[in-house]
């Protein structure tokens, strides 16, 4: 029987694991009926906590960094890919995947949002959060949707399957709804939260999103009206001291954090990362679907500023053998990119050629090359990615180490969506676009170099000097973190050559050798409408170019 996959109404049966860890402390409650949902406090609490289980999904935010890491400059897959190479089509799963993902938290949140309004069984303090957490993921959902597709199908409350069937709304529509439901959450949303609620989104996670939304549009007054917000009381957000910290557990629930999306060690509610990004000697066996570019690794700089020259690298063509190459190149990348002289972040998101990371059975093991002849030298067996035979880069970022996460697929470390230090790398942005390089855009970008242990920023820089900056900072602060995807096409270098910024280039493994073409055409700086969706709705115009 042909259905609408997306746009329907689903209902909020979501089975979730009992789990003794805050609001992700809920029974599943399949077994109540939609009718008795709405009917106290604490089903409706079950409710909304389905909607952040939606957003936890692969294909909505649980799986962001992976999705749009790999598509970006800042990371890749080891051998391309249709969407990566430029050969995807409208049948493409991930195009699906995404609509479908974002679509269902709109969903959840319709309902939610219509059946709080002027519900006696609901305390009223309560029902006004709620309904602001629901607008703020519906109103985030619109958002990426509007990245990414365009002019979306606007459904801002229940609806009939029959009902959906629509022809999509403008762009500037869909902007107009993420405007009003984020300035609404804000409304309605506290600044903080304490004990059990911990996690829940915050009237600061609502205003930054709306400031985002002003600075993607390139509403550069109104963007940095709403950053310099949170950079002032009552709000105490401020940079965690150490960067590699933030995307381990045992330093969750930081300053820097303005939402994050909350991971536990337990089946079906963790993280993913040890397996996309971890390689096969982390405890977790993982699969390196995404590993870090040559251009991310290739941008960082030394604490004084000075830039690396990777001209020096050693030569495959001079060298008798692989195995002889790899005596001289390891060492290469031992002198050049030594811990206490390289931008913390290098090593605290890579595991760079020549350095270690300890593993399964808390061994410690060194990125080698080739790997099959050092995967059982002393004192250090070669880390072995999924990809042997590849010179990647894997992640350090986001992987456990050690036996810390004893589940293959759970892994306790929260996914921080929204950090402290993209708020200021945006304000700077927005205030430089506005008004040049400001005093406070300096302090702002200066901040965030000095947490990596790397020098203020020369003074005197022109606008496009500072604009420049403030992009190769984003690239070495969220190496990993998916923004970098979005960045490059609001930014419209996606589509160029740009050796930064652009996605047609030769993508090169850590020996300097090409392993693929990226390729990134004009019509990609929008996704098509899945053609699923089209074929059941001939409402449906298709993007230009597919």
């Amino acid at each position: 029987m042909k259905k609408i996959i997306i746009l329907s109404i689903i209902s909020f049966a979501i089975v979730l694991s009992s789990c003794d860890d805050g609001f992700l402390d809920r029974k599943p409650y399949d077994a109540l009926s939609n009718k008795n949902i709405w009917t106290s406090d604490a089903n409706a609490t079950m409710a909304i906590n389905g909607i952040y289980s939606a957003l936890n999904r692969t294909d909505a935010l649980g799986g962001f960094f992976y999705n749009f890491s790999r598509l970006g400059p800042d990371g890749s897959v080891h051998d391309g890919g249709a969407v990566t190479m430029g050969n995807s089509s409208t049948r493409e799963g991930l195009y699906l995947n995404v609509y479908r993902d974002f679509y269902r938290v709109i969903s959840y949140s319709n309902d939610a949002i219509a059946n709080l309004k002027d519900n006696a069984a609901i305390s009223g303090t309560l029902a006004a959060r709620m309904t602001g957490e629901a607008k703020f993921m519906r109103g985030l959902a619109y958002f990426y949707l509007l990245q990414l597709y365009g002019g979306v199908i606007i459904l801002d409350k229940p609806v009939l399957p029959a009902e959906t069937y629509l022809p999509r709304n403008t762009a500037e529509e869909v902007r107009a709804l993420v405007i009003s439901d984020l300035s609404d959450a804000i409304e309605k949303l506290p600044i903080s939260y304490e004990g059990a609620d911990y996690g829940r989104v915050t009237k600061g996670a609502a205003i930054a999103m709306l400031g985002k939304t002003y600075l993607y549009n390139g509403e550069w007054d109104k963007a940095s009206q709403e950053f310099s917000k949170l950079m002032a009381a009552p709000y105490a957000y401020d940079l965690h001291p150490e960067y590699y910290q933030l995307f381990d557990y045992k330093w969750e629930q930081n300053k820097e954090v303005v939402f994050a999306l909350q991971e536990v060690m337990e089946p079906g509610l963790g993280g993913d990362y040890d397996m996309w990004y971890g390689g096969r000697s982390v405890n977790s066996s993982g699969w390196n679907n995404v590993v870090a570019s040559y251009v991310a690794v290739s941008n960082y700089t030394n604490r004084d500023g000075s830039v690396i020259d990777m001209t020096t690298m050693p030569k495959r063509a001079n060298y008798s053998s692989e195995f002889a190459y790899g005596l001289a190149l390891i060492p290469w990348y031992q002198i050049t990119f030594p811990v206490d002289k390289i931008d913390k972040r290098l090593h605290g998101n890579v595991i760079m050629p020549g350095f270690t990371f300890i593993g399964n059975n808390n061994e410690e093991f060194i990125v080698n090359w080739p790997y099959n002849e050092h995967a059982n030298d002393t004192p250090f067996k070669a880390y072995r990615t999924n990809w042997t035979g590849t010179a990647i880069f894997p992640w350090r970022k986001f992987v456990n180490v050690g036996e810390e996460n004893q589940q293959r697929w759970d892994s306790p470390n929260d996914l921080p969506i929204i950090r402290y230090a993209d708020i200021l790398l945006m304000y700077a942005e927005a205030v430089n676009e506005v008004s040049g390089p400001t005093a406070g855009v300096y302090d702002a970008v200066n901040k965030v170099r000095s947490r990596a242990a790397v020098t203020n920023l020369q003074t005197g820089l022109t606008k496009d000097q500072m604009r420049n900056e403030i992009r190769k900072e984003r690239l070495k602060e969220f190496a990993g973190e998916g923004h970098l995807f979005f960045d490059v096409r609001r930014w419209k270098t996606a589509a160029t050559n740009d050796l930064i910024f652009g996605l047609n280039l030769d993508m090169l493994d850590f020996r300097g050798i090409k392993l693929f073409t990226r390729v990134f055409k004009e019509k990609d700086y929008l996704w098509p409408i899945p053609a699923a969706e089209i074929d059941i709705n001939t409402n449906l115009e298709q993007n230009p170019g597919w």
